[in-house]
């Protein structure tokens, strides 16, 4: 049995068909349709890589910088190791003689836990940082933040481990007549349990800050990607146990792969398109009303920002080429008061807008503009 995958029928193919059969099942061969899907899916990836490298290059644009662009281009990295985790588990690839026949390598690992489990992961921890901040009025950084992704990571690498040493009968082994990779019922489970919980997480965190200032909301957003993240999870989850053979149909095995990695990318350009779109086509234009929707929303306190018409100390943000903290100036705790407490500010360590209690961002310009007293003339009454 070979390992080439073509556009049309190959007798290795045909030879699979016969194995089938005669082991009572029906199977349609790797061939056009399934080459046409890599091809499009890779183009995409492609697209969304050169996107990544191109949100990293600019991450000090301020529209981009608070997207999280380094966690954004994780997001796209993940994605692609579970398009080439795909690949193998959905039967879009011949197996045999090559390394993709390691079942548990690219099923387990590349494909659930750098894949599936690390995207749902970063979607979560985006989620959570900005809960943090607009509903919790706590930083984004410390413990706090990393400390339920680092439990979520270990308790994935003790699954990984633990999916390592079982028996491969019991969750993922190759079948050398059909030349595929089976997954188990109770695999399977635990697979779209972890996914699930991850997700409804995901949707919880975003409907507590929907209502956050508008300068930073993402609630239209996240309800385009949950819905159809979670309309995708429902076909899996169902497509999974009424048909599980469905890696031997073509059109199952197709719209499976298309589906899960449509719904990734729905996610990721309806949060990075509007940034990205106006940072290559109107970048000042796009930074000036941005910086005065953050003037509009009562954050100016972040920016050197001072009167509706005054663009120009706008402008420089993005010109000094980063949010060097002199845009923050700092005032006495002494003047804090309860109402004032919690205002954000960026921190160009983490890439992230933080909250912290204990610092108001306030800049002098705020303050309202003093006329200049006149002096009146004296008047001799003598």
């Amino acid at each position: 049995m070979g390992n080439s995958l073509s556009f049309s029928l190959t007798a290795n193919e045909q030879h699979r068909q016969d194995m089938a059969k005669m082991l009572d099942m029906q199977l349609d061969p790797r061939g056009k349709a399934d080459c046409i899907m890599i091809i499009v899916i890779a183009a995409v990836y492609f697209i969304d890589l050169l996107a990544a490298i191109y949100i990293l290059y600019n991450r000090k644009y301020p529209p981009i910088k608070c997207k999280s662009p380094i966690l954004m281009s994780c997001i796209i990295v993940s994605a692609i190791l579970w398009f080439a985790g795909d690949l193998q588990a959905n039967g879009h690839v011949p197996l045999a003689n090559t390394q993709l026949d390691n079942c548990k390598a690219f099923g387990v690992w590349v494909r659930v836990i750098l894949g599936v489990c690390t995207v749902s992961a970063l979607v979560a921890m985006r989620a959570y940082g900005l809960f943090r901040v607009f509903g919790k009025n706590r930083p984004f950084r410390g413990w706090g933040l990393f400390l339920p992704y680092l439990v979520y990571c270990g308790c994935m690498l003790v699954y990984g481990i633990v999916m390592q040493v079982v028996a491969s009968r019991l969750t993922i082994h190759y079948i050398e007549p059909i030349d595929i990779c089976f997954y188990t019922p109770g695999f399977k489970a635990s697979l779209f349990a972890i996914i699930w919980i991850t997700w409804l997480i995901v949707a919880a965190l975003n409907w507590h800050i929907r209502n956050i200032k508008s300068s930073f909301n993402e609630a239209r957003e996240s309800l385009i990607a949950c819905t159809a993240v979670f309309a995708v999870l429902i076909f899996t989850t169902v497509m999974h146990y009424t048909s599980p053979q469905f890696a031997l149909n073509r059109k199952l095995r197709i719209l499976t792969t298309s589906f899960d990695h449509l719904a990734t990318n729905i996610f990721w350009w309806s949060i990075m398109a509007v940034p990205i779109t106006n940072c290559i086509f109107r970048k000042q234009r796009y930074l000036d009303l941005w910086v005065a929707k953050l003037r509009n929303d009562g954050l100016q306190r972040m920016y050197d920002v001072s009167s509706p018409g005054n663009t120009a100390k706008e402008s420089s943000v993005y010109q000094r080429n980063s949010f060097a903290p002199d845009y923050f100036l700092l005032r006495s705790k002494v003047e804090q008061s309860p109402l004032d407490s919690g205002y954000p500010y960026f921190d160009p360590m983490f890439d992230q807008y933080k909250f912290d209690s204990s610092v108001n961002a306030v800049s002098f310009t705020d303050q309202p503009e003093q006329k200049p007293i006149k002096k009146k003339k004296r008047v001799d009454m003598w």
